[in-house]
């Protein structure tokens, strides 16, 4: 019981095995940083070795010898590759099959040809004290990370200590063996006694030591991270308040923060902004549509109707993107009634005759189509009829192309005026214009382009030479059941030929 008591080899497994939990803790809440894991690892080899070597002892086992003296240099050597893991550089790996082989081949050369039990522990000790030198000199010469390097340097002073004692140990071992000293009781041996009293001490210290540096890295990441996540923050602050276009930080539909742009676009004071759902600062008809977007957050944009404070709404540009891993949401909101303003002046551009405000021929084939095919489906009648001015060259000889220019323009104001929401109304060509008249018959197209035509002769142009009348020719048609636009058009454009032969001034069915 006083052997077991005072026991060196159950001492070092104790400090080993609370070594080996930890630098098992150590691992655990180190995670991703490279290091602690082989240090964990080479910890827990390293008792294994121990209680292999202790089975020896209690059974006398030479494989137990083997295994165990192996194992114990195969863990120490693993330790110390988390060291060059640890400092980002090439771990050597051959260092742990090296000494375990170097080791069991000694150990069974000692049981095929005992050797003097002072050499062996001289063996063993020139290996693990080699191991600890080359991370010793990692520590020592790294010049990386100075915020790292009285730490680099307590754990590879350690190390070095650890290192010199089991040389020593060495040293002692030889001088016995070639002083044929050999102990049969190995606990009284000077040799064996040494790193119980000094290794295993400096070695926990240094575990210690790599805890601590271990540590330290992992506090010094967490101040630059924590710095970066300041300055990207500040730099979102500072985008936010110059950013032209309204900002805005949204979780669960709701405003949780808003850029000064957001203010001025919606006519709002912050404090009224924060804690409201977005969804109010749009139409209510856009509310599905939001909630896609949010739900996708894939920064594209697209056009929503908005609403200021003051009820006035707006066309706007919406993106939503995702901030984080969260659900929170940017989302940024423009103005874009200038641009819609444009688009619209250009559509206007791109469909319109300059000269008389009606639409031009391509804009109106495109849509006469739409209504012809509509037409055809839903079985409604539709008219086409094609106007053409009287004598309109004898105005522009006598007159000038100024008056008959203006000639133009007030007769395509009043046929605009004349129209119907409904109808579609065009330039032709020259003094010729078209009428597309949807869901009317013949007899009301009829009725309604006398009542154009009677407006026209009350109509005058002031001239220098005095004031000018006009008067228009119309030949009308009604679509049949396989007509087609140019087909209608030749009809209606045949009935006007026919008007302009029976005297002008009237209008002509087709027959």
């Amino acid at each position: 019981m006083e052997t077991l008591y005072f026991s060196p080899m159950l001492l070092g497994l104790n400090l080993m095995l609370a070594s080996a939990i930890a630098c098992t803790g150590l691992w655990y809440f180190s995670r991703p940083y490279p290091g602690p894991g082989f240090w964990m690892a080479g910890a827990w080899t390293l008792i294994l070795g121990i209680l292999l070597f202790m089975g020896f002892m209690a059974s006398g086992s030479p494989l137990l010898n083997v295994l165990g003296n192996a194992t114990q240099l195969a863990g120490e050597a693993i330790l110390l590759l988390g060291v060059f893991r640890f400092l980002g550089l090439p771990p050597p790996y051959w260092t742990v099959p090296a000494s375990a082989g170097a080791m069991a081949l000694v150990n069974s050369w000692y049981w095929y040809s005992p050797i003097n039990t002072e050499l062996m522990v001289a063996i063993y000790a020139v290996i693990g004290g080699v191991l600890p030198l080359q991370a010793c000199h990692a520590l020592l010469v790294e010049r990386r990370e100075p915020a790292l390097r009285s730490a680099r340097l307590f754990v590879g002073i350690t190390l070095l200590g650890y290192a010199l004692v089991t040389l020593l140990r060495a040293a002692v071992g030889v001088h016995d063996w070639l002083q044929q000293v050999e102990h049969a009781d190995v606990t009284r041996s000077v040799s064996y006694l040494l790193p119980y009293n000094f290794g295993i001490p400096l070695w926990v210290i240094a575990l210690v030591g790599l805890a601590l540096m271990t540590m330290r890295r992992i506090l010094l990441d967490s101040q630059r991270h924590a710095q970066e996540a300041h300055a990207s923050a500040h730099r979102f602050e500072r985008l936010m308040g110059v950013a032209n276009a309204g900002m805005l930080v949204v979780e669960d539909g709701r405003i949780l923060d808003a850029n000064p742009m957001l203010e001025q676009l919606f006519a709002r004071r912050r404090d009224q902004l924060l804690g409201q759902p977005l969804a109010k600062l749009l139409d209510d008809d856009e509310a599905p549509l939001l909630h896609q977007l949010l739900q996708r957050a894939d920064g594209r944009p697209h056009d929503l109707q908005a609403r200021r404070g003051d009820g006035d709404g707006f066309p706007a540009e919406v993106a939503v993107a995702a901030l984080d891993d969260s659900q929170q949401r940017l989302v940024e909101i423009r103005d874009v009634s200038h641009r819609k303003a444009l688009e619209l002046q250009l559509l206007h551009l791109a469909t319109t005759d300059p000269l008389t405000g009606a639409l031009n021929r391509r804009a109106f084939e495109e849509r006469a189509e739409q209504e012809l095919q509509r037409a055809r489906r839903q079985n409604s009648p539709l008219c086409l009829a094609l106007l053409d001015l009287d004598h309109f060259k004898a105005i522009n000889d006598r007159h000038g192309h100024q008056v008959g220019d203006e000639v133009l323009r007030r007769f395509s104001q009043l046929c605009q005026q004349q129209a119907r929401r409904t109808d579609l109304f065009a330039r032709h060509g020259g003094e010729e214009f078209i009428f597309l008249l949807p869901d009317t018959n013949a007899e009301s197209a009829r009725h309604l382009l006398e009542r154009l035509r009677i407006a026209l002769q009350g109509l005058e142009i002031d001239a220098p030479g005095g004031p000018v009348r006009v008067s228009v020719s119309i030949g009308l048609a009604s679509v049949g059941a396989h007509d087609d636009l140019h087909h209608l058009q030749g009809v209606a454009d045949a009935a006007l030929y026919r008007a302009k032969q029976l005297g002008r001034n009237r209008v002509e069915l087709a027959l």
